[in-house]
C-alpha cells in the first residue's frame, strides 16, 4: 500500500504529527524515533518487536533509510572495525538516533493512526489494518 499513514502522540507535553514507516507490520507495537543533529529533529513511528527492530525496519526503508544509511561516498569515514551493519548489510549511523518507547511494554509508545479513510480521531496502531482502506484510494 502506498497510503501515507501518519501518528499524532504527546511528546515531552508537546502534541506532535509524524509520519509511520510501516504501520501494521508488526501488530502495533509502535517505536517513537527520533534523528536529530540539527535544530528540528526528525520524528518517525515504526512498528518492530524490539528497538533493535526498529532500526532495523528503518535503515530498510526506501522512504526514510537514507537518514541512517551510509552513503557508498562516505564509507572511508567509517572505519571498518567501527562500522554498523543494517539487516541488508548496509552500513548505518545511528550516531544521531534515539528510540523511545517502553521495553516490555505490549504497547511501547502509544500513539493514533491517521490517513484518509480512517476516522477523524485516527485509531489505535493495535486496531488498524489495511483493510481499513478501499482499494480506490491507493496512490
Amino acid at each position: 500500500m502506498s497510503q501515507k499513514i501518519t501518528a499524532s502522540f504527546t511528546f515531552h507535553g508537546h502534541d506532535l504529527t509524524a509520519d509511520v514507516v510501516n504501520a501494521g507490520d508488526w501488530f502495533g507495537k509502535t517505536w517513537l524515533l527520533e534523528i536529530g543533529g540539527s535544530f528540528t529533529p526528525l520524528f518517525l513511528i515504526v512498528e518492530a518487536d524490539s528497538p533493535t527492530d526498529a532500526i532495523d525496519e528503518l535503515s530498510d526503508s526506501d522512504k526514510y533509510g537514507h537518514h541512517i544509511v551510509v552513503d557508498e561516498a562516505d564509507l572511508a569515514d567509517y572505519p571498518e572495525d567501527e562500522r554498523h551493519y543494517g539487516p541488508s548489510g548496509q552500513v548505518i549511523d545511528t550516531d544521531w538516533l534515539s528510540v523511545h518507547g517502553c521495553e516490555g511494554c505490549a504497547v511501547p509508545f502509544t500513539c493514533r493512526y491517521h490517513g484518509e479513510g480512517l476516522p477523524e480521531e485516527g485509531v489505535l496502531p493495535t486496531e488498524f489494518s489495511w483493510d481499513d482502506f478501499d482499494a480506490d484510494e491507493d496512490e
